[in-house]
Formats: C-alpha cells, structure tokens, sequence
C-alpha cells in the first residue's frame, strides 16, 4: 500500500548504511545543519525516551506523544517538557510550547 506521505515533508532524512548517524542525537544534529533548523524553535515529536534525550542533546525541546511505543513514565523520566495524548492534540500542544 502506498500512503504518498512524502509529498508532506521538505526531506525525509535517517541513518545510513554504514552506520552513520546511527545515533539518534548524531541523527537530529545532522538534520538541524542540513536543513538549516534552529535548534531554540525546534520541537522534536517522539514516542520513546530516546527520542526526548536526543532532543535534549541538541538543545531542542521535545514532545512526548503518548499514543506510540513508550510509555507515560518513560517520557517524562527521560524528560519531556509536555505530553500529547492524542493526535489530534499535537499542534496546539506544540503552538503551547
């Protein structure tokens, strides 16, 4: 089945076959240079603690959406600044921040 998510996003980035960028953390900071982000507007969308602690190496807040694979107590041990429960909440729990 083919969802046509890409015409969504302006590049579609992750890590390569040898391993570079492996890191979730190595991941974000490549994407952040790449794409020209800024790091202090930046908000991270993620649904486990490794995606919160990545977020909070680069400088960069992170979301916590509750509807994935981590959990509640996961997110917010690893440290995300706010959690979303639904998707239907994730932009203005964003535009909150």
């Amino acid at each position: 089945m083919v969802f046509d998510l890409a015409r969504h996003f302006v590049a579609v980035h992750g890590p390569e076959l040898d391993g570079t960028n492996d890191n979730k953390a190595d991941l974000i900071a490549h994407i952040a240079k790449q794409e020209g982000v800024r790091r202090e507007t930046a908000v991270m969308i993620g649904d486990r603690e490794h995606d919160v602690i990545a977020a909070a190496r680069n400088d960069m807040r992170a979301v916590g959406v509750t509807w994935g694979y981590g959990s509640v107590a996961e997110l917010t041990a690893a440290g995300a600044v706010i959690l979303c429960e639904a998707p239907a909440s994730l932009a203005r729990t964003v535009t909150a921040l």
